[in-house]
Order: C-alpha cells, then sequence, then structure tokens
C-alpha cells in the first residue's frame, strides 16, 4: 500500500514541477515574438522547443524523480512512514500551489494568507 502511495506521490510531484518549468520557459520564449514575423517565429520556437525540451524532459525525469523519492525519504523522519509521506507531499502540492497562482493569476498566495484575503480567492 505504502509503495504504491509513494509512486503516485512522486508522479504527482513530477508532473506538476516539470509543467510549471516548461511552462515558465515557454512564457520566457514568447516575449521574443515580436521581434520576427509570425511564420519565421513559429519555426524558430518550434526548433528551439525540440532542442530545449527533449533534452529537458529524459533529463528532468530522472533529476526530479530522485529528487521527489529523495525529499519524501526525508518526510518520514518527521512523523513516520505515511504522516511523513502526507506531510511532504502537502509541502510540495502548497509550493507548486503558489508557484502556479503567481504564474496563472499574478496572486502572491502567502501574502494573500498574512492578509487574511485568501477566502476571497476561493
Amino acid at each position: 500500500m505504502y509503495s504504491k502511495l509513494f509512486k503516485l506521490v512522486i508522479a504527482a510531484i513530477t508532473i506538476l514541477t516539470i509543467n510549471i518549468l516548461t511552462t515558465y520557459l515557454i512564457n520566457y520564449m514568447i516575449n521574443y515574438k515580436t521581434h520576427y514575423k509570425p511564420l519565421t517565429y513559429t519555426l524558430i520556437e518550434m526548433g528551439i522547443m525540440v532542442l530545449i525540451f527533449y533534452p529537458l524532459f529524459t533529463k528532468m525525469e530522472d533529476w526530479l524523480n530522485a529528487l521527489s523519492a529523495k525529499i519524501v525519504r526525508k518526510g518520514r523522519s518527521f512523523g513516520g512512514k505515511y504522516l511523513g509521506l502526507l506531510l511532504t507531499f502537502v509541502a510540495c502540492i502548497s509550493v507548486l500551489f503558489c508557484l502556479y497562482a503567481k504564474l496563472w493569476y499574478k496572486l502572491d498566495v502567502i501574502k494573500l494568507l498574512f492578509s487574511g484575503n485568501l477566502s476571497h480567492y476561493f
């Protein structure tokens, strides 16, 4: 049972982390689209994405799986096998939640939490 939960947690953290990193990279590259004609930029962007993302995906998955597994294993010391896994998962998802809210809506969740205005956004 624990190994299935462990794999699920690792997969969720890895998927969300890869997605947010690639989204940031794509958004950064889109800033340069006004410098080129639309079809020229599209071809350049497609080439850059393949050149960057293929090795990035192949290596990043290994790196993030190893890092996620290490983080989750460290969480065991905070409360045992299951509680440590849960606490680590909640911590990782919370960090990713803050990053996604910042990326998608330009919201600083930590600031909203401390100001008491977080409930206005749910």
